[in-house]
């Protein structure tokens, strides 16, 4: 049955209680007899031991409890008249006695605050108030004289008697636990309902009716026993609590009236010290007859609701039992069920009312033939076996029987039903699936041994023997370290058995092996423990992987990091730290790989070309930036400054890429930096000779504008007087105006023909101007070349007029037919013929060829003249280029026959190309495209 416990007062109670304690030692001073230096009954005594033994524990806290109790029982003594010597000695007096009575009472308690509980709770107050009261007693018995306060022995067995009498009445009704009130053979009730309500004011009526009737009237001593038959009521129905709140009404009712000399004890001529005495030994022997009559009855009915909770707790524990479970009981007709659960019935398939009632037998069979009442009979041990349920024998049960009554005429059996089929389905699955297991273990790809404790190898896969070529019937009942499979120490295996692997972490170790045929192989070996189910080694399982292709591939990654190269190879890790460089990257930045690996990699590049192209320089935010775009495209090599161990800034042409495995799809990053400084100093001196040459060109380009311009107006302009001039000179040599005179004629020839010069040197340039700038706008037209070349045949025969020149002519018996104008290509047929037959000397050959290939016309000029020197043709074509070889014979010429000619075939689609040498000859090309 539940109970409160007391719990320790706080400081607000605390100081309540203090002022309890001046109050009502304050009253018990001032209403003391006339005649007795002492107070007949003392209540302060009682609530001092309740504040001693409900403070915190602590002697901070009692010491200060101790000097408050002296200060209030001091001042309630002082306060009442008493000198202050007197008060002194009563409050130290009485907090003596308070401390003696409230630390036993502590020291009863082993956790928490002490309470009055039970019989030995009430014993130990006895003890703990006689020897409180016994305290102060002899404290009296020893300063009664001094103090002038009476005969020693009077007053210190009056104080003794009053003291006593307080404590064991307020002490209780202080540490009484509060329970729920119970009536014996009931139920547990919370509160009193009903006509139980009416007990409480009908039982504390008569009680003030009792104590009324005995100590009103002074004679009524034969009748003092009254009043304890309601107490006795209230200690029999209400319980400890209530019936020691009653005694303290009880005991201050009876204190007052005997102060007042009414009731049995002052009616008797015995003073009223003697009948105080008397009255409070009565109230002790009221305490003492009653309080322990409630203990006792509180603890049989704590007993009895114990027993019903168990009752209650066994029942539900049968009716609510996972397992099923049955009564059964012995009769005359066999054995039969009493009772059943409701997993019982669940499991057994039958109604309850069905199943109560029924022979055993009827319902549950058990392995081997015979029945549960055969196998009980004779034995009073019970039975454990297998059996099923009557007409589904697919249910398997374990049975449990034993006996729970010894009654040689009825025996009462109680039987535990479990439902095992789940477990046997369970059973058959485990077998499947080591089933399972075994067949894993043959496909997976990797080498397996199981062994014992004693590195026996008891199983191996079939795997160990594709990858080493020994069979199960050559390992198995051999150990470990008597193979070439093994690790090559012998300790590392004994350490698996022996070590407590207890965080069941694998031990990874790598070694070599050797097969059957003698190939050595590196085996990355996973070494665990299987333990049993109180976490014992039961076997060993060695996994090995055959890493040697990766080993050798590893090596020669490492080999290749370590090769002196000067390309920067820089491994970063998915947070853009340095995890691998290799000898490149060392010598590049002049750094140790040990300083390099861990530092973040944007410690290698310049801060402020960080802050100037990405506009920070916080190493998550750049390495973001840098790779915010790597897996989606390829990123190009760009230049970054990077700063090297000695703080110097060398450009790097450096690309970043995303590596990634099949498993994951980003693992880090690879950086590839390329040392470019002087290849970077250099480009940029190349560029800025560039720059200069193009402005050099620009300024030359813009001075041959200049100078086509100037060419230009000077020629329009030079034009029109020239043409005046030649006008007028034929005027006078025709005789117009005047006729010449014969010394006049050559002058006026040589006038006209170099007047004639000029036009011809004006047109020229004009024409050039106008190609150049795209002004000369021709009519497109077929013209046959063929024709053209015979009319060129004509014009130039003038020329051979005194020459000596062997000048062959050969054009197709057909027309060669292109499309453009005809008086522009006939004029480059005859500037070609007339400088090949002008640069020729006499007795040479000039040979004229028009010909037709797929698709264009060729016309080849060709002489044996004076040639053009080889480093001279590249001006060729250049307005106003003459060569060498002409201004030293001084040929005549302007030097744009040539230029002329390449503008137009260039202007027609075609063209010319030269084959010639110095005093060689010169051979002309010219190719025009036919008409389609």
């Amino acid at each position: 049955m539940p109970t409160t416990r007391r719990a320790h007062l706080s400081a607000p109670w605390s100081a309540l209680v203090l002022v309890a304690v001046y109050a009502v030692g304050l009253g018990s001073v001032v209403l003391r007899p006339d005649d007795n230096p002492v107070a007949v009954w003392w209540p302060a005594a009682g609530l001092s031991v309740v504040l001693v033994a409900l403070t915190r524990p602590g002697r901070r806290e009692l010491l200060l409890v101790a000097l408050a109790l002296v200060v209030a029982t001091g001042l309630s003594n002082l306060t009442g008249g008493r000198s202050w010597q007197v008060s002194a000695f009563f409050g130290v007096a009485n907090t003596a006695e308070a401390l003696v009575a409230g630390l036993l009472l502590r020291a009863s308690t082993a956790a928490g605050a002490p309470r009055v509980g039970d019989l030995r709770d009430l014993l130990r107050l006895v003890v703990a108030t006689v020897l409180g009261a016994a305290t102060i007693a002899l404290m009296l018995l020893v300063a009664a004289g001094p103090l002038d306060l009476g005969v020693p022995v009077e007053v210190a067995r009056t104080v003794f008697t009053s003291h006593a009498a307080a404590v064991l009445l307020v002490v209780p009704a202080a540490l009484v636990p509060r329970r729920p009130r119970t009536r014996t053979g009931s139920a547990e009730q919370t509160e009193p309902r009903g006509a139980a309500r009416l007990e409480l004011p009908a039982q504390v009526a008569a009680t003030a009716l009792a104590t009324a009737a005995v100590f009103l009237p002074q004679d009524a001593l034969p009748l003092t026993f009254v009043p304890l038959v309601p107490l006795t009521w209230a200690a029999l129905r209400l319980g400890p609590r209530l019936t020691a709140l009653e005694l303290v009404v009880f005991a201050g009712t009876v204190t007052v009236l005997t102060q007042r000399a009414e009731g049995p004890f002052a009616g008797n001529g015995l003073g009223p010290v003697a009948a105080a005495g008397i009255a409070q030994a009565y109230l002790a022997c009221a305490v003492l007859l009653t309080l322990p009559l409630a203990l006792l009855l509180d603890e049989r009915n704590r007993l009895f609701d114990a027993i019903r909770s168990e009752r209650r707790l066994f029942r539900a524990n049968f009716t609510d039992s996972l397992v099923g479970q049955l009564l059964l009981r012995q009769t005359a007709a066999g054995l039969v069920v009493d009772e059943a659960n409701q997993t019982a019935v669940d499991l057994l398939g039958r109604p309850h009312d069905d199943l109560v009632g029924c022979d055993v037998d009827e319902v549950v069979v058990v392995e081997g033939g015979s029945g549960l009442a055969a196998r009980l009979r004779g034995t009073g041990a019970g039975w454990r076996g297998q059996g099923s349920v009557v007409g589904r024998r697919d249910a398997r049960l374990s049975i449990s029987v034993s006996r729970i009554s010894a009654g040689a005429d009825s025996p009462v059996w109680s039987v535990q039903l479990l439902d095992v089929t789940a477990e046997q389905l369970a059973h058959r699955r485990l077998m499947d699936a080591e089933k399972l297991t075994s067949a894993t273990l043959d496909t997976t790809a990797c080498i397996i041994l199981v062994t014992d404790l004693e590195a026996r190898i008891v199983r191996v896969n079939a795997a160990t023997t594709e990858m080493t070529g020994y069979t199960e019937a050559d390992l198995v009942g051999r150990r470990l370290w008597e193979t070439t499979l093994a690790p090559d120490s012998a300790h590392d295996l004994e350490t698996l058995f022996l070590w407590p692997n207890r965080s069941g972490a694998p031990v990874v170790r790598e070694h070599d092996a050797v097969a059957l045929g003698g190939e050595r192989r590196r085996i990355l070996w996973s070494n665990n423990m299987v333990r049993d189910e109180e976490g014992l080694p039961a076997y060993a399982v060695l996994t090995g992987i055959d890493v040697t292709t990766e080993r050798a591939s590893a090596g020669l990654v490492t080999h290749l990091m370590q090769a002196a190269v000067s390309t920067a190879i820089v491994g970063l890790d998915a947070r853009g730290r340095i995890s691998v460089v290799n000898s490149g990257a060392e010598h590049l930045l002049r750094r140790e790989s040990v300083d390099l690996v861990g530092l973040p990699f944007t410690m290698l590049l310049d801060p402020e070309q960080l802050q100037e192209r990405l506009g920070c320089a916080d190493h998550d935010a750049v390495f973001a930036a840098l790779t915010a775009s790597l897996g989606e495209e390829e990123q190009p090599s760009r230049d970054w400054w990077w700063v090297d161990g000695e703080g110097e800034r060398r450009v790097v042409s450096m690309s970043l890429s995303a590596t990634g495995s099949e498993v994951s799809a980003q693992v880090g990053f690879l950086c590839v930096g390329r040392d470019v400084t002087e290849q970077r100093r250099t480009q940029d001196l190349v560029v800025a000779a560039l720059e200069k040459e193009r402005t050099a060109v620009e300024r030359l380009q813009a001075i041959d504008e200049a100078k086509n311009e100037f060419v230009s107006t000077v020629s329009h302009e030079l034009r029109t007087p020239v043409t005046s001039i030649v006008g007028y000179t034929e005027l006078l040599q025709d005789g117009t105006l005047v006729a010449p005179a014969d010394d006049q004629l050559p002058l006026l020839d040589s006038i006209a023909r170099n007047g004639q010069r000029l036009i011809v040197l004006c047109n020229d340039l004009l024409l050039l101007s106008g190609l150049d700038s795209g002004e000369v706008s021709w009519q497109a037209e077929e013209v046959d070349l063929a024709g053209l070349l015979e009319a060129v045949q004509e014009a130039t025969a003038a020329l051979l007029v005194g020459r000596d020149l062997d000048v062959t002519w050969q054009r197709p018996p057909h027309p060669v037919v292109t499309l453009g104008d005809g008086a522009q290509l006939e004029r480059v047929m005859l500037n070609l013929v007339a400088n090949a037959l002008k640069f020729t000397e006499d007795g040479g050959v000039v040979r004229v060829h028009l010909d037709t290939s797929p698709g264009e016309a060729v016309l080849v000029v060709s002489d044996t003249g004076i040639g053009i020197p080889l480093e001279e043709q590249d001006g060729l074509f250049e307005r106003f280029f003459r060569s060498s070889t002409a201004q030293e014979q001084a040929i005549q010429g302007t030097g744009l026959g040539l230029s002329i000619v390449a503008s137009v075939v260039q202007a027609h689609g075609g063209s010319i190309a030269v084959r010639s040498a110095h005093l060689e000859g010169s051979t002309f090309t010219v190719r025009l495209p036919l008409q389609a």
